[in-house]
């Protein structure tokens, strides 16, 4: 391979690693809003649970409510760790590339092929930032690829147990909407009726 072909390759490759830095980043939107919708759903059991019930159908509710709620959290945070927490390395602005040229051009002003020795310094110098900009956001997006591997792994199996937690809540009777318990009424005042008074 010759260092133009190595110049294209690590080009493309820089290109390649920003890129799929954005892909990563969309495609974090998918578990973020199913993790959202699958804790509204345990937080509902939870809220609406008859908190006095006892049996196979209530032990088997915590348990598998419990089973799914460490799922869950372990996906959220495999989530955040997928996408905070990194810097990419990028190519310098234009300023620090002009700055840099000048000092190449200061460097070989004395040389006879000052422009020839100016552009392969140049030349070298972005080849070298490719190199060490695509290396670094190459393994950055693979730590950031195995976060999102294993948040959907634990989501998917939150999601299972959760699914089970329901089975026993509705199954089981457990809402609290389906164990009406009676109203104690008491009068504090008597009620007292004014007008004519009815002759016996």
């Amino acid at each position: 391979m010759t260092t133009l072909n190595l110049f294209d390759f690590y080009e493309k490759l820089y290109f390649h690693e920003v890129e799929a830095r954005e892909h990563l980043t969309v495609r974090l939107q998918v578990p973020l809003a199913l993790l959202i919708s699958t804790i509204g759903l345990l937080g509902f059991m939870v809220q609406n649970l008859e908190r006095d019930q006892v049996g196979i159908w209530a032990h088997s509710f915590f348990l598998t409510f419990l089973i799914s709620t460490g799922f869950m959290l372990a996906s959220g945070y495999h989530c955040i760790r997928s996408a905070w927490g990194y810097e990419y390395a990028m190519l310098p602005v234009a300023t620090e590339w002009d700055a840099h040229h000048q000092q190449c051009v200061n460097l070989y002003a004395n040389y006879q092929n000052c422009n020839d020795l100016v552009m392969n310094a140049m030349r070298l110098h972005i080849y070298n930032k490719y190199v060490e900009c695509s290396s670094v956001n190459a393994s950055i997006n693979e730590a950031r690829s195995f976060r999102y591997h294993m948040s959907i792994k634990f989501f998917i199996v939150g999601v299972i147990f959760g699914f089970l937690a329901f089975i026993c809540f509705f199954i089981g009777a457990l809402d609290k909407g389906s164990h009406p318990k009676p109203t104690d009424i008491s009068v504090v005042t008597p009620v007292e009726l004014k007008g004519m008074a009815f002759a016996a």
